[in-house]
């Protein structure tokens, strides 16, 4: 079963990495656990959106500082409205402060987005991660985030976002599971539920080899400023 899994995963990224497309707009559920090393690695995504395709790639940069702070940097560039090109420079600091041995942990994550000048305006953003593993195959990630644009054609009030996930270990190197994303708009106009974006789907990720790693997510929108349906697929590579 397992095989057959990795090889529809990478089917489905070398049917789909050719196709012009717009940006993808989900984000993940990060994990909270700060790793004592360094590393660099490439991401490549693609996203279908409502009949739209998205391409993206990700190159990015962590090192950890002592046991619990890690400090990145990341360059995107994607295909939004069919051109191909750099977009903008992602800077993270990320403390952990809980650790411990009943399977909780928690940290701190700033980041800070400088786009190109035709991307948008920069953003600072504050996160609040947390992921409990209640048994040994099971896992609860929660996210908290809390954003502030900067600069042209900024946003009026303070992005607020929430994002959860929960996923049972079937293998080794694999996990399946479920994901709901909430965008509740600004503290300037947080308008109905139906104006705000929540989408709701399944997950499965896990590793190819020690150093590729996949994720795909299938969502399906629960309000109408939602995508109806949005397919992700990302293959991560550390280099």
């Amino acid at each position: 079963m397992i095989p057959m899994l990795r090889a529809s995963v990478l089917l489905a990224l070398s049917g789909g990495m050719s196709a012009g497309a717009v940006a993808q707009g989900t984000g993940t559920v990060a994990s909270p656990i700060v790793k004592s090393e360094s590393s660099i690695s490439s991401s490549t995504g693609v996203a279908y959106d409502d009949g739209d395709e998205g391409f993206a790639q990700r190159f990015d940069y962590r090192v950890a500082v002592g046991n619990n702070w890690r400090v990145s940097g990341f360059v995107f560039f994607n295909d939004r409205g069919g051109d191909f090109r750099y977009r903008r420079l992602a800077l993270e600091a990320m403390h952990q402060f809980v650790s411990s041995d009943d399977g909780w942990n928690s940290a701190l994550q700033i980041r800070g987005r400088l786009p190109d000048g035709s991307d948008g305006p920069g953003r600072v953003r504050v996160a609040w991660l947390n992921r409990w593993r209640p048994t040994e195959k099971a896992e609860l990630r929660l996210i908290g985030l809390a954003s502030q644009e900067l600069g042209k054609d900024q946003a009026a009030g303070i992005g607020l976002e929430t994002r959860a996930e929960a996923t049972w270990q079937i293998a080794h190197d694999t996990r399946v599971g479920a994901q709901i994303f909430n965008r509740y708009n600004t503290t300037a106009d947080f308008g109905s539920f139906e104006t705000q974006r929540h989408s709701l789907g399944a997950v499965v990720k896990g590793a190819l080899t020690d150093d590729l790693s996949y994720r795909v997510n299938a969502l399906a929108g629960l309000s109408e400023a939602a995508e109806d349906f949005e397919l992700r697929v990302r293959l991560r590579l550390k280099i």
